[in-house]
């Protein structure tokens, strides 16, 4: 694997990975709005999701051109990426069961934390007072759509794996 094309992998799983992390907050934040019954400044919050899709855009579509102004691949001693014989197709599954694998498990022991106090809130009224029974509902419901995302990616990562290499590389 050529250091352009290594990077040009980095950029697009780095896109991904910012498109998950924005798409789970909006949604959190689309629910915790939906709850207060307020709604956000509509020209603002349009802008900003305009602004946040774009950039994935960019990021996604001119990653070579991302990589040649950053000079990325530039400095380097060698101009191949040596992974003795893992394929590309095999880095980027490796590295979206790493991303999968960090949204799952990085949200378990909250899980385990939120749902325990969730009910502890519910049948002791009061007991557990920093926190109300809405925002425990709503922090649950948050934890449990990052574990969720973070198994679909890792279950997933062959079909996701094939949107980010060219087919020549594939065999």
């Amino acid at each position: 694997m050529i250091v352009k094309d290594f990077f040009t992998a980095v950029i697009k799983i780095f896109a991904v990975y910012i498109l998950i992390e924005g798409i789970i907050s909006l949604v959190t934040r689309l629910i915790y709005y939906s709850n207060k019954n307020q709604s956000p400044n509509t020209l603002i919050f349009t802008i900003c999701i305009a602004i946040f899709f774009g950039i994935i855009f960019l990021m996604m579509s001119q990653a070579d051109k991302i990589v040649s102004f950053l000079r990325l691949d530039k400095g380097f001693v060698a101009e191949r990426f040596d992974f003795s014989v893992a394929q590309s197709h095999y880095i980027v599954e490796i590295a979206l069961a790493i991303i999968g694998a960090y949204l799952a498990f990085r949200r378990i022991p909250m899980l385990i934390r939120n749902i325990y106090e969730f009910f502890m809130s519910y049948f002791n009224y009061g007991s557990l007072a920093r926190m109300t029974y809405s925002s425990l509902t709503e922090r649950v419901v948050i934890n449990l759509i990052y574990f969720t995302v973070g198994i679909i990616i890792i279950l997933l990562r062959k079909p996701i794996a094939n949107l980010f290499i060219p087919n020549q590389n594939k065999r």
